[in-house]
């Protein structure tokens, strides 16, 4: 194929769009099932929570486009809604966190999958399960983290940086025209007032106790006061979560699934995953052109 091939697709997209001459054929995305291990009719669906949780899509050079966390989660749980053999989920987890708001959109989807298909969820904890990572885990009826699993990191927050003692020093003035006094609120370059620190720090308060009350939810034995003691950002390793009710166990992934096909209700299972070939997806968390960029 001619390496110039992907940029004129985009391009007669692009032109069919705007034209007004109808709407162009664009074709679905292509999931397909791929076989990991096991036999039976019945099926585990393993799902990947890799790496920080955003809805941003990822531009690879020469490869494609990885669609946003949030898009993919919620492709992969519209199509096993649909499949009348997914008996449950597998939470692979390996994420440092990411957003409040993409980690809260794939815990309520999560959340409502199970409701809707009923099937039980169990995550398995990698390298890291930390902050938002922890937040989506909490969708799982059992939690489960390598022996190295570093998780916990319960807590908010907002950046905040304060360049104008450099700018004096360069002799330069922000001098910024508002439609209100706390339009430019936290701005970079002047100081803060307290007024304003208390204000920011009243959102990530709530912010944060909307984290607490997820935790408490997702976990039956342990209370508000419990939650809320290691609820200062600090990290865990996996001994410090499960004596403190975090998780239900340490083990290895392969017994993570062993125990989640015990709980399904179906001990005699395949652990399938999906794989998408189209690298975007047709949802209403998908990215605005889905456009397969990668040659074969």
């Amino acid at each position: 194929m001619n390496p110039r091939t992907p940029i004129l697709l985009l391009a007669a997209v692009l032109v069919a769009l705007l034209s007004g001459c109808g709407s162009p054929v664009i074709p679905q995305p292509r999931f397909e099932e791929v076989l990991l291990q096991g036999e039976g009719r019945d099926k585990i669906l393993m799902i990947d929570i890799w790496g920080p949780i955003s809805n941003a899509p990822i531009l690879i050079a020469n490869a494609g486009i990885i669609p946003g966390m949030t898009a993919r989660v919620r492709q992969e749980l519209e199509i096993a809604f649909q499949d009348p053999l997914i008996r449950g989920v597998l939470l692979r987890i390996n994420s440092p966190g990411g957003t409040i708001t993409d980690s809260d959109v794939i815990y309520n989807s999560l959340m409502e999958f199970k409701k809707s298909k009923r099937v039980k969820i169990v995550a398995s904890m990698g390298d890291i399960a930390a902050s938002g990572a922890l937040y989506i885990a909490m969708a799982a009826d059992e939690i489960y983290a390598h022996p190295t699993t570093v998780t916990g990191s319960i807590g908010v927050i907002m950046p905040h940086m304060d360049y104008s003692g450099l700018m004096e020093e360069l002799g330069i003035k922000s001098d910024p025209i508002t439609s209100g006094p706390y339009k430019d609120i936290d701005s970079p370059y002047r100081p803060r007032t307290q007024e304003e620190y208390e204000m920011m720090k009243g959102i990530v308060d709530h912010l944060h106790g909307k984290f607490v009350d997820v935790i408490v939810a997702g976990r039956a034995k342990m209370t508000t006061e419990e939650v809320r003691a290691i609820a200062d950002g600090r990290l865990l390793t996996a001994e410090d979560a499960k004596e403190r009710g975090l998780i239900d166990g340490i083990s290895y992934l392969d017994e993570a699934y062993r125990r989640l096909s015990g709980i399904s209700g179906f001990p005699e299972n395949r652990l399938v995953r999906y794989t998408n070939v189209w690298l975007t997806g047709h949802n209403i968390y998908s990215n605005t052109f889905p456009i397969e960029f990668s040659t074969p």
